[in-house]
């Protein structure tokens, strides 16, 4: 009988380098700054929820609003650059190891079709949950049906938790910024397991293992350690016989502070 597990992972910089909402504004002639600040501005407004800054200006900003397109979406997509190995990583889940077996999804507040494209190869397309927009008879967005940020993620993978009968403390996710925080808080409450794949301070303190690599292999030292429980030795023996031998791993805590003078 194998013992399953819902493993859900973010997009932007959790599986890839690049972050689509820079990509998709260079391609509209929008400079990396302007898109920053635009960013801010809505951060600072807090009118909508993090992570879902990108589909509102895709449907809201006049220097995206109508000249997004399926065809658009899908031409930055095939831009994306992931990290190493997202394709062995999903396969190795997907068969499973000792009796462990994991159920991979993406949820994602970045465009479906972004996604779609980037990762169909590894990933049937129903596993994949990114933001759902409608679009015209042309084929360019003029709204959006489902975003995939803040408490529409929990709600997504609440529903990935349902239909699977996983239970809640066997659901993984792996994310790296503000867009996580909503369901990494969620996925720790009720006992599962957030990693953090990045240095932000606030993601130490939500959850239990923080890695970081550009392979994207290097998740499966905290399952392996904390939920399969093999020792370290078992580990680089694992990596050595899958082709990718560890060639460097350092630990450290990292504490954050600002002191008042």
């Amino acid at each position: 009988m194998k013992d399953s597990y819902l493993f859900v992972s973010d997009f932007d910089k959790t599986l890839s380098f690049s972050d689509t909402g820079y990509l998709l504004s260079e391609k509209l002639g929008i400079s990396p700054e302007a898109y920053k600040n635009k960013i801010n501005k809505i951060r600072e407004k807090n009118i909508v929820q993090l992570g879902g800054e990108l589909p509102h200006l895709i449907i809201r900003d006049p220097d995206y609003k109508g000249k997004v397109s399926r065809d658009l979406l899908k031409k930055v997509g095939a831009q994306i650059t992931l990290k190493k190995n997202v394709a062995e990583l999903f396969t190795f889940l997907g068969q499973g190891f000792d009796d462990k077996h994991f159920l991979v999804y993406i949820v994602s507040a970045a465009p479906q079709e972004i996604i779609s494209e980037a990762i169909s190869r590894f990933l049937p397309a129903d596993r994949i949950f990114g933001t759902d927009f409608i679009f015209n008879d042309t084929g360019v967005v003029v709204d959006v049906r489902r975003t995939g940020a803040g408490d529409a993620k929990v709600a997504t993978v609440d529903e990935l938790k349902n239909n699977n009968r996983i239970p809640r403390e066997k659901i993984i996710y792996v994310g790296d910024g503000v867009s996580d925080i909503h369901v990494m808080l969620h996925v720790g409450t009720y006992g599962g397991y957030p990693i953090a794949v990045s240095q932000s301070p606030y993601m130490g303190h939500i959850s239990k293992r923080a890695g970081v690599s550009d392979n994207a292999l290097a998740v499966l030292v905290p399952i392996m350690e904390d939920i399969a429980g093999y020792p370290d030795e078992k580990i680089r023996d694992f990596f050595e016989k899958i082709g990718h031998p560890i060639q460097e791993w350092n630990r450290t805590r990292v504490d954050w502070l600002d002191l008042e003078d």
